[in-house]
């Protein structure tokens, strides 16, 4: 080549690479090809076209860094950019191969490890990309789009208190951080248990880029979590029109308007959830609102396996082995965050206080909220041993429970408020088993059973469990019959109730009211002139919204009263000024209906096809009053109406209640634990 051609080739590519530094790719591309007519052999002038080439014709960039590479094999740009190129085009095995080809060339590039980790993200080898990430940090501490991309793959595998001071350190490093590290930041303080942190972070996010969905989307779920549904609910409104196909904001969104009592969207969101459910949408609609939502019991075990995916582990672990002696007691274990003033613990106080210590040894794992009461302090008693361990990580919790030699454990959350759901992935016992707080299946691989009952969970049912049926012999539902009820009953109109005329009354959560249960409620007020609804405590919008409702169908608005928070004991005795309690459906009353038999409230129910909608059923058949069992609308109202008109009727249903409630299987609480002591020593040994 002479030196006029080797000067017009020089110069033409110092004008190539001012022209792509200004952004214009068109005089780049140019400019490269007049380089390479005079001197096709300069590997440089390749990898400089194949980079303009990229977005315009991807294929012929691939081309041109081939040509780079076929004259310079060893040249690391080369095989870098064309690592990009198929990066880009999600062809991440390629990738892999052409990053790791660059760096033979050029081991200590922090770029190239970095890029060689996304690569691997993107290829699902998430412990490679890891340690490229990390090499890339070796090289190069505090580069910039290493540190943020090993803080977002941990944060992605949940290692949260690896990934919490990188973001911290990202934060330190470079003030004008994007809003993807907030949100990492965000997550990760949600994780420790600072959920101010967590939603400053989130917050800083919005500030940065209003629109983005993931913001908008961790905010929306944090403030559901804390029950601040009122400002949750435009953020999720504004991430599903984001992003319409994701599930898991839209189901928050629909969780959210069911306890807001907002109807007028929300059976098309329940539709909308129902078809993404049944498409398997890529991300997992949050399986605990699907409860309250009308779906099939498929549909609920498509949704759980979805969510319970996110929560496994690259390996499942194998169960512990556990060698038992026949006479050896059996060690139980019970996971909760509700080890306080909670409806899970209100029930199963008794049962605790029961178990029999000569054959069974009793821990309780606390992972919630520690509270000061009369309740907590009972609970600890209760239990030969009881741990705090709501600041351990789910790796140190699962260890604690393995050295404890523990032969069943116990999840009393499932899917609900702050569960440790990767506790259990981890599979810390031989056998684990479901029960009470969640109604539902978890769709996870690492439970073996769910405590229920044949009723709440007949046999045709199992088809839609991952977790095989335990049954307890007549209800899945323990009761506290030590619970304290106030001596003194307030009068009604102490409780904003009529003098006269009949009291309907449903302490359920506003979000299990649904439209059509709501418009047979009002049907019934409609035909007993002077008769009230009495309903829990709700949001102010709630309470708003179901007298709009109420004044859309016909009926005074005043006609509802709502019931102010009290303490159990007030609560259980304010009982006494209802009539009859009417329940939800596809969300039955648990708690609620327990309570409700307690201080012989008889309450009318419709079952449905999925266990949360027979819960109800399961406790009115143990009390021997399964005449007030219904399975559709028509027959629940036409019940109802007939039992609000028949004075007699009621009032001996309110007598029989009285009469037998403590003989009665669903009271019996000796009979009930010991029933279920035997039942977890039978399931520990079929799995030994």
């Amino acid at each position: 080549m002479s030196d006029i051609d080797r000067e017009t080739a020089q110069r033409a590519l110092r004008d190539a690479h001012a022209a792509w530094q200004r952004g214009d790719a068109v005089a780049a591309e140019a400019r490269c090809r007049d380089a390479l007519a005079a001197d096709p052999a300069d590997p440089q002038a390749w990898v400089l076209l194949g980079i303009a080439l990229r977005r315009r014709d991807p294929e012929a960039a691939r081309a041109a860094l081939a040509g780079a590479i076929e004259r310079s094999p060893q040249h690391p740009d080369a095989w870098f950019h064309l690592g990009n190129l198929h990066r880009e085009q999600q062809r991440f095995a390629e990738a892999v191969a052409a990053y790791e080809s660059a760096l033979r060339a050029a081991p200590r590039s922090a770029s190239l490890h970095n890029n060689l980790g996304l690569a691997l993200e993107g290829a699902s080898q998430p412990a490679r990309a890891e340690a490229e990430y990390r090499a890339a940090l070796s090289h190069s501490p505090g580069q910039r789009q290493a540190l943020g991309n090993l803080a977002h793959l941990l944060c992605s595998l949940r290692r949260c208190a690896e990934a919490g001071p990188l973001c911290d350190e990202y934060l330190r490093r470079f003030p004008d951080a994007e809003a993807s590290v907030w949100i990492d930041r965000g997550i990760c303080r949600h994780e420790a248990g600072d959920s101010e942190a967590a939603e400053a972070s989130f917050a800083r996010a919005l500030e940065l880029d209003p629109d983005d969905p993931v913001a908008l989307t961790n905010l929306g779920s944090l403030l559901v979590e804390r029950d601040e549904f009122v400002r949750a609910e435009p953020l999720l409104a504004r991430a599903v029109a984001k992003e319409p196909s994701r599930a898991y904001p839209l189901s928050l969104l629909a969780h959210c308007q069911a306890y807001l009592c907002s109807w007028s969207e929300l059976p098309t969101l329940h539709v909308r959830l129902a078809r993404l459910v049944e498409s398997g949408a890529d991300d997992g609609a949050s399986a605990f609102a699907l409860l309250a939502t009308p779906l099939s019991p498929e549909l609920q075990l498509r949704a759980a396996r979805r969510w319970a995916r996110d929560l496994a582990p690259a390996a499942l672990p194998a169960p512990p082995s556990r060698t038992r002696k026949g006479s050896e007691r059996l060690r139980v274990g019970y996971v909760s965050s509700d080890f306080r003033t909670h409806a899970t613990a209100s029930l199963l106080a008794e049962v605790w206080e029961r178990h029999d210590r000569t054959r069974v040894a009793t821990h309780a794992y606390s992972i919630g909220p520690a509270e000061a009461s009369p309740l907590r302090s009972r609970i600890e008693a209760a239990f030969e041993h009881f741990a705090d361990v709501a600041s351990d990580t789910a790796e140190d919790i699962a260890r604690r429970i393995d050295a404890d030699g523990i032969d069943v454990l116990i999840d009393l959350n499932g899917y609900t408020t702050h569960a440790r759901s990767r506790l259990f992935a981890l599979r810390p016992a031989p056998t684990q088993v479901s029960w009470l707080g969640y109604l539902g299946t978890l769709g996870a691989p690492w439970y073996d059973y769910v405590l229920t009952d044949r009723f709440a969970a007949p046999s045709a049912l199992q088809r839609a469990f991952t977790e095989r049926f335990l049954y307890l012999p007549e209800c899945y539902c323990p009761s506290d019959t030590r619970r304290a009820v106030a001596a003194s009953v307030p009068t009604r109109a102490a409780c904003g109730l009529p003098d006269e005329g009949f009291v309907f009354c449903c302490f359920n959560a506003a979000y299990k009211i649904l439209p059509d249960v709501f418009a047979v409620w009002m049907r019934l007020l409609a035909e007993l002139p002077g008769s009230v609804l009495w309903l829990s405590p709700a949001e102010a919008m709630a309470r708003e919204n179901l007298r709009r409702e109420a004044g859309a169908r016909g009926v005074s608005p005043e006609r509802l009263v709502f019931a102010p928070r009290v303490s159990l004991p007030e609560h259980l005795a304010r009982h006494a000024n209802a009539d009859l309690f009417l329940d939800t459906t596809p969300y039955n009353a648990g708690t609620a209906a327990n309570d409700a038999l307690f201080m012989s409230l008889p309450l009318v129910t419709c079952a449905g096809g999925t266990f949360a909608s027979r819960v109800a059923g399961s406790q009115l058949r143990a009390i021997g009053l399964s005449e007030l069992v219904t399975t559709r609308l028509a027959d629940y109202e036409a019940l109802a109406l007939g039992l609000a008109r028949d004075a007699g009727r009621l009032a001996a249903l309110r007598a029989g209640l009285r009469e037998r409630r403590d003989a009665s299987p669903l009271f019996d609480m000796a009979r009930f634990t010991r029933a279920l002591e035997d039942l977890l020593r039978a399931a520990v040994e079929r799995s030994s």
